[in-house]
């Protein structure tokens, strides 16, 4: 019975041990879960700290190297930038571009700053170099990266990665110089050393895994001293099995089970207690040592924007931000470190300093939708302002940047923002300074434009009046077939040489009109296949005479009529077969090839090509060929006599017709040239308008300078044309009353400009009230006529030209008169009762435009977008519309593509109906596009009710007049 009660008694020991070991095991493995949650923490937070601090430190030192491209860029001028050429090398504009890179380079703490511009052919390459050892030459290649390609097209960029060239490894901050036209004419780069860089951030990874490291290991300190207690109850269990192997020896002891596995479970619980308040106090710790990390950061990032005024970090989600640096000049504003409200403090700041002219603005950029939609397409956005502090007005600037881009977000969307004030009262004086100066250097310049535009003309009055006496003199005497060979000899060199002269005269003048955008391209109908048999005539003669292979090719189905500008075109292509013949030794060959490359709506693209197998270019020089006073060799020169202007007025002509040229040269091998046109086709039969019979014209010659008449009439008798002459207004107003009470009307009458008593336009209205349009008028003059042709249009003149008198200019002057008073007798559509559909996006636009139609009585139905609009034009039967009238920018779908989708149905009157383009853009580009599309004229905003009248009457078929 004793054994018996021993042996319970044992079990019982055993059994209270066991389950001392299960509680043990439990809260071994709650401590070890605890440890390991914690250490995870740590771990995760560290590498947090570490990813948005370096992302904060990038960003900063990208600011930076930002915004002193953008200082050095602020200071130089763009239009000296972009003009520089390697032989500028040492020159005043060139010096002064130096020194100014050299005052960042000596003073600011990079490697290296200077100039890059991009080629035509899309190279970037140095221009400007202020390194005293090893620079980079002029024109030497730069390494390309996204950076520098962003800031060619106007955006200022920073390396995002590496690169590595001659001088070492480098991020670049790149920032474009504008010039007066705001186009980029340079890149200014600032290369900072990619060590430094690396190390800035390797410095701060460093600091924040020893911050981190520090942490966890004063966690585990922590951890341990919090479990002191549970160690000792560790040590306690094992004391109790050594007391089950004593109560082995001892089976006749009773032991009181309940009390001592009562007070065992007791000490238990309260070590578990005291395990939670340790875990709690570690925590705590921990949040501390966070804040401590965090405020070191931010220390850092303080320490980094000394350029600010003051820095904060704003939270866009919760409205809520904190100051870094606190704004010095700020009676009782934020502290450092103090949390505030975003929206609340930028309003009461916008009220308080922000002046009254930038307010609205300020608070509109300080907007929290508007920062996120900004940052969704820029890394930095900024604001200048003016505020009021003390009674003074400084000028201030705002700067915002995202602490991640939004690509690199889940939800694409910016959460928080860096936000900086910086002062730039002085900088921003300083420009304005130099925008004023560069004001009133260009109102200098417009007005020493208008000044050299004035003296260009007097001297083609002054030139152009004696050249106009040698060559009808010179003309006249040849004419004599008593004049010996020797003297013809002379007096054909005579005629060369002055016609060189004028030559020189007329591509002087043709420059300055492109300078002052005073040329103007006329789109009329004219015969295409005359104009090339006129070149093959010209030139083929010229070939013959120097001993030169020609050949000319016609491609493809060119016809005979195109709409254009004949003149101009005319003069492009002889340009460039003369410089052909010019420089092409006898024995070599010329091809002029014309192709018809391409027809669409209307429009023909005609490829004229021009291949010699003369002296040839270098390649080197083919990129200067288009620039004015440009030659390859000095001597040439003297030796073939060019002013260099002809290329580049042919260039300028060729893009006014929205076209290109181009060309492919070999020294010594010949030069390729291919000029691409497009013109608009003719629906009209030009030879049904026969051919003007010189027999069957009679010209009067108006002229006060008895030998300037006796030339014109020498010229046209060679023509076969009979002509009069009348030396004063009044003279010749008496003659064409007689001629006209005969009904022997003059055709064409060319009349003097500049006449004592009455000049030609005085005569040219008198002779309108006597005769009405009986006669053509031309006026004559040695002037640049641009500056009367307003006038003389409304006087009556027909057409003009320039002395000397050629008798084909005189048979072309006339044709046009005839074309243009044809085109102004034509019937015009009644517009009463007409039904237009005008797709508009915008209703005061639409009403506006209802109200100028109701005015004729015009009915309109108006669509909404050009969607809608095209669905309308559907839904009704053929020939319900007279015309449509098409914005070009509306919602769902663009006037463009409505006209596409219009002209592409498969009715009757979609090809026909006319479609009128009303748009803001007015370019030639947005025309030809329109034109393009199918679209039949093209009206830019605000539209003039006379215009649009005028358009759809001659639009609308006068065959449907109801």
């Amino acid at each position: 019975m004793i054994i018996c009660i021993c042996q319970g008694s044992f079990g019982f020991k055993q059994r209270r041990l066991c389950m001392k070991k299960i509680k043990t095991g439990f809260s071994i493995r709650l401590a070890l879960v605890l440890s390991g949650l914690l250490l995870c923490a740590n771990l995760l937070l560290g590498t947090v700290l570490t990813g948005n601090s370096t992302a904060s430190m990038k960003m900063l030192i990208d600011s930076r190297m930002s915004d002193i491209a953008n200082s050095a860029a602020d200071m130089l001028d763009g239009d000296d930038l972009g003009s520089l050429t390697k032989e500028d090398m040492g020159s005043e504009k060139y010096q002064r571009i130096n020194d100014t890179l050299a005052v960042f380079q000596n003073n600011i703490d990079l490697k290296y700053i200077y100039c890059i511009r991009e080629t035509e052919d899309g190279e970037f390459v140095f221009s400007v170099d202020p390194t005293i050892e090893d620079p980079g030459e002029f024109g030497e290649p730069v390494v390309y990266t996204d950076a520098l390609y962003n800031a060619a097209r106007g955006i200022p960029s920073v390396d995002k990665m590496a690169y590595t060239d001659e001088w070492g490894r480098f991020y670049s901050a790149y920032s474009p110089v504008f010039d007066s036209d705001n186009n980029v004419a340079g890149i200014v780069a600032v290369d900072f050393s990619a060590d430094w860089y690396d190390a800035q951030i390797d410095r701060q990874k460093r600091s924040i895994a020893i911050c981190t490291s520090l942490e966890i290991l004063f966690g585990v300190m922590l951890l341990w001293a919090a479990t002191a207690r549970f160690r000792n109850q560790l040590r306690s269990v094992s004391s109790d099995l050594k007391e089950v192997m004593k109560d082995v020896e001892e089976l006749n002891r009773v032991i009181d089970p309940e009390f001592t596995s009562e007070g065992k479970r007791e000490a238990l619980e309260d070590n578990i207690q005291e395990l939670s308040v340790s875990i709690r106090r570690i925590r705590d710790d921990l949040r501390e040592y966070t804040g401590n990390l965090n405020s070191q950061a931010n220390s850092m990032v303080t320490a980094l924007s000394s350029e600010y005024r003051s820095v904060y970090y704003v939270n866009l989600d919760r409205d809520e931000g904190i100051c870094y640096r606190a704004h010095s000049h700020i009676d009782n504003g934020l502290r450092e470190g103090e949390h505030f409200s975003y929206r609340k403090t930028l309003t009461a700041y916008a009220e308080d300093y922000v002046t009254e002219e930038f307010r609205d603005a300020f608070i509109e950029f300080t907007d929290i939708a508007s920062i996120r939609k900004e940052l969704e397409n820029e890394r930095i956005i900024t604001f200048r302002y003016t505020v009021n502090r003390n009674d003074q007005e400084s000028y201030e600037m705002i700067k915002m940047a995202g602490v991640r881009d939004p690509e690199d977000r889940d939800d694409h969307i910016i959460h928080a923002v860096g936000m900086g004030f910086a002062d730039v009262d002085a900088e921003t004086r300083q420009a304005m300074t130099q925008s004023r100066a560069l004001s009133d250097a260009l109102t200098a310049a417009q007005g020493a434009n208008k000044a050299k535009t004035a003296f260009l003309s007097n001297m083609s009055h002054e030139i152009r009046t004696p050249m106009n006496a040698i060559i009808g003199l010179d003309r006249i005497a040849l004419s004599d077939p008593a004049i010996s060979d020797s003297t013809r000899e002379y007096l054909e060199k005579i005629g060369v040489s002055a016609e060189h002269l004028l030559g020189i005269i007329n591509d002087i003048l043709d420059m300055s009109r492109i300078e002052a955008g005073r040329m103007v391209l006329k789109n009329e109908l004219f015969s295409l296949h005359a104009l090339l048999e006129q070149i093959n005539v010209l030139i083929g003669g010229q070939c013959r005479e120097k001993g030169i292979k020609w050949t000319r090719t016609l491609s493809g189905d060119v016809k005979d009529n195109y709409i254009g500008d004949d003149v101009k075109l005319k003069q492009v292509l002889l340009n460039i077969l003369g410089n052909a013949v010019k420089f092409t030794p006898s024995g070599g060959e010329i091809s002029f090839d014309v192709e018809k490359t391409a027809n669409y709506n209307k429009k023909t693209t005609l490829c004229f090509t021009v291949s010699d197998t003369g002296i040839g270019m270098d390649s080197d020089f083919l990129p200067k060929l288009f620039e004015p006073f440009s030659q390859e060799d000095p001597s040439t020169k003297t030796k073939y006599g060019s002013t260099g202007l002809g290329m580049s007025i042919t260039k300028s002509i060729v893009e006014m017709m929205n076209g290109d040229i181009r060309a492919e040269s070999e020294k010594n091998a010949g030069t390729t040239f291919k000029v691409t046109i497009t013109l608009s086709d003719s629906e009209q039969d030009k030879e049904e308008e026969g051919e003007l019979d010189p027999k069957e014209m009679n010209v009067l010659i108006v002229d006060d300078d008895p030998l300037d008449a006796d030339y014109a009439g020498l010229e046209l008798e060679n023509a076969g044309i009979t002509s009069e002459k009348a030396l004063s207004g009044a003279q010749a107003l008496e003659m064409v009353r007689i001629k006209n009470a005969r009904r022997e009307a003059y055709n064409l009458i060319l009349m003097d400009w500049k006449m004592p008593e009455m000049d030609g336009l005085e005569t040219t209205r008198q002779i309108r009230s006597a005769i009405g349009d009986e006669s053509a008028i031309v006026i004559l003059t040695s002037y640049q006529w641009e500056e009367i042709q307003t006038e003389g249009i409304e006087a009556g003149v027909d057409g003009f030209t320039v002395k000397p008198l050629r008798a084909d200019m005189v048979l072309s002057q006339f044709k046009q008169a005839i074309l243009k008073r044809a085109k102004n007798c034509e019937v015009k559509a009644e517009l009463k009762g007409r039904r237009v559909l005008m797709a508009e996006d915008m209703d005061i636009n639409a009403e506006i435009i209802i109200m100028i139609l109701s005015m004729r009585d015009i009915k309109a139905d108006h669509a909404a977008n050009g969607k809608i609009a095209v669905e309308m034009f559907a839904q009704k039967p053929e020939g319900y519309y007279d015309a449509v009238l098409m914005d070009m920018r509306m919602p769902e779908m663009d006037g463009l593509e409505a006209t596409k989708a219009i002209r592409s149905m498969d009715r009757a009157d979609a090809g026909t109906i006319p479609i009128i383009a009303l748009t803001a853009n007015a370019f030639d580009e947005d025309v030809q596009r329109s034109l393009q599309a199918g679209l039949n004229a093209h009206l830019s905003k605000p539209i003039e009710p006379e215009s649009l009248f005028e358009t759809l009457e001659s639009l609308i078929r006068p065959s449907n007049d109801i």
